[in-house]
């Protein structure tokens, strides 16, 4: 087997993390809501959930973190087109980000 072969079967670290402490009841809707997640600029998605989470306050808490996101409310929020063709949404201390209709992160303001 070569290098290559092993390194993509090697389970993926960020996985690992984000499933870590869940039921496996949460891990199934983990993975359901992950289906509306863009991975960007990482190499997993579970990478990128991971990465987005801890940055936005939500270490450890990812199931909350993907509800959070999935339940944003666009209705009145403020749409704003990004520069990478991201579309950036604010409605009140909340924001989410899409990218060809896929969260790519979500998040409050202080």
């Amino acid at each position: 087997m070569t290098d290559e072969a092993e390194s993509t079967n090697s389970p993926d670290p960020y996985e690992s993390e984000l499933y870590s402490s869940y039921t496996e009841t949460e891990i199934i809707e983990i993975q359901s809501l992950m289906a509306d997640w863009n991975q960007a600029t990482y190499p997993t998605l579970a990478n990128s959930i991971v990465k987005h989470a801890k940055k936005h306050g939500f270490a450890g808490e990812y199931l909350r973190y993907l509800r959070k996101a999935s339940n944003f409310n666009k209705k009145g929020a403020r749409k704003k087109l990004l520069p990478d063709g991201a579309i950036r949404w604010n409605k009140g201390s909340e924001f989410l980000i899409e990218r060809n209709g896929k969260i790519v992160t979500y998040g409050e303001n202080a």
